[in-house]
């Protein structure tokens, strides 16, 4: 009888044991998006927590890109959507004027210009199965109409739910049910040489896939700043080809899974030269978490001033190398300045996580909301140091609201223009001495018409040096709306060193 017991306890124990080996290689090698229940809370379905280090590595043997390649494409390729957009444009003359000239002047009707509806391509990624699509800010951002296409065909009038500048994150959202869904995640987990896809519609051509590797993390390249110079630029970098109409579209691993939103390309053509930029999908979930819950993404402050540490700065310090965050500056009555930051402060690590950029910070920063405390070391006198900060929003003491309401008070004109202050070895690489970069421009505004772009150095208005944004706009503010200013610009198309006269109109 008890040798009948025994067995019997053999018996279950192995179902025990076989249940539980495949649970676990169920969950480890991650073989159904299905699998991954929607997050409690989350419009959106992340990947399980952990799931990457559960995988086992693979070897020459195992790996099999082209079979790997296609199951991802199976998997992700319904929920990449083209998100189709049109601008309506009010033009100044008829544009067929050119045409009819030889005829006499046409009748113009100055309460009914003609209008030009202009149409772009994005792209988007499904994240509910009730139609909240992510995409980017710069595709849907003063949009008069969007458009949905799914890989079925299927079209949809989408509207905009949020959206946020600083990050390039958009959310939007179509009326339709049980779409597939695409599963999200960790950007943390991300390594520098492992294989990627890019799936969207780059060049009017739906539902491309390329494919490559991450060449780099942590990428800066000035693109995304806003009005005050905080955008966070913290992009994962791949050599997948990414074009004009990927924007918004997915970039993915080898598990399917999304880890970024496409969004720009480093290129002086304007299409695919080597290597394209995503944000990365942990800062998006973030963005998407806040819209859902307040409307807008809310994003805690330091209030300091930050640049890189170079070999200078780390030997003055009695740093063995260069390594963290120079604090250059503490703002007063930030939440830098009341938990007792200094400048001169070296931010080696955030909640014990090192940064050595300072987009790192930045970023590392911006995942927290005003209210959440965060544990900075610090590097002092020689020395390591713990501080907690509770980190405030921006209109609470971090000083770059403080700047931009005072600009605010000269009831400056609606220019369409953002500039910030830039560096000697910039300005020397143009043979300035001072001057203030353009870093981004609205289409359609006055700094547009002005054919002004991103990457000009204005240097002078009026004949008087521009050395700051804070002369720029102290000299616009001696100006009135409708005035004339004539701005003396200066960029570097490749090799050459052009300068020019602007004429802008103070609208």
């Amino acid at each position: 009888m008890s040798r009948l017991k025994n067995s019997f306890a053999l018996v279950l124990g192995l179902i025990s044991i076989g249940i539980i080996l495949g649970v676990v290689l169920t969950t480890g090698f991650n073989i159904d998006a299905k699998s991954h229940a929607e997050s409690v809370g989350k419009i959106y379905s992340e990947a399980p927590a952990g799931s990457k280090m559960d995988t086992p590595p693979l070897d020459a043997g195992q790996f099999n890109p082209n079979s790997m390649f296609v199951e991802m494409v199976k998997k992700v390729r319904p929920s990449i959507v083209s998100v189709y957009t049109t601008k309506k444009v009010k033009l100044k003359e008829n544009p067929f004027y050119f045409f009819f000239r030889d005829f006499g002047d046409m009748p113009k009707d100055e309460n009914h210009p003609p209008e030009l509806r202009q149409q772009g391509l994005g792209s988007g990624i499904i994240i509910s199965k009730d139609g909240y699509i992510l995409t980017n800010y710069h595709v849907v951002n003063d949009m008069d109409e969007l458009r949905v296409k799914l890989v079925d065909e299927r079209e949809f009038e989408a509207k905009v739910i949020g959206m946020d500048k600083s990050t390039e994150v958009a959310l939007i959202k179509i009326d339709a049910d049980d779409l597939p869904v695409a599963v999200l995640g960790n950007s943390d987990n991300v390594q520098i040489g492992e294989w990627v896809m890019a799936i969207g519609s780059p060049l009017y051509l739906t539902s491309t896939v390329t494919a490559g590797i991450v060449s780099a993390l942590g990428r800066d390249i000035n693109i995304i700043r806003d009005e005050t110079g905080s955008g966070i630029e913290n992009f994962i970098q791949t050599d997948a080809a990414i074009n004009p109409g990927n924007s918004g579209g997915a970039l993915v691993n080898l598990n399917g899974e999304v880890i970024g939103i496409n969004t720009a390309i480093a290129s002086e053509t304007g299409a695919y030269i080597g290597y394209g930029f995503a944000v990365p999908i942990n800062i998006a979930k973030r963005v998407v978490d806040d819209i859902q819950k307040y409307g807008e993404f809310r994003r805690g402050y330091l209030g300091v001033r930050i640049e890189s540490v170079t070999p200078v700065i780390a030997k003055y310090a009695g740093l063995k190398r260069p390594r963290g965050v120079h604090i250059a500056s503490v703002v007063e009555n930030s939440a830098a300045d009341e938990a007792g930051l200094q400048k001169g402060d070296i931010v080696l690590k955030v909640d014990g996580k090192e940064v050595d950029k300072p987009n790192e910070l930045q970023a590392a920063i911006a995942l927290h909301r005003p209210g959440d405390k965060v544990r900075l070391t610090i590097w002092r006198d020689k020395d390591e140091k713990e501080f907690t900060v509770t980190l405030r929003s921006m209109d609470e003491g971090s000083g770059e609201v403080a700047a931009k309401k005072e600009r605010e008070k000269k009831n400056l004109p609606e220019l369409g223009l953002q500039v910030r202050d830039v560096g000697d070895k910039y300005l020397q690489d143009l043979d300035l001495d001072y001057g203030i970069l353009v870093i981004a421009v609205e289409r359609y505004s006055a700094a547009y018409e002005a054919r002004l772009t991103k990457g000009d150095v204005i240097y002078e208005l009026e004949g008087k040096p521009v050395k700051s944004v804070d002369d720029f706009y102290d000299m616009l503010d001696e100006h009135s709306k409708g005035d004339v200013v004539r701005l003396s610009v200066r960029s570097r198309i490749r090799r050459e060193i052009l300068d020019r006269l602007v004429y802008l109109e103070l609208k």
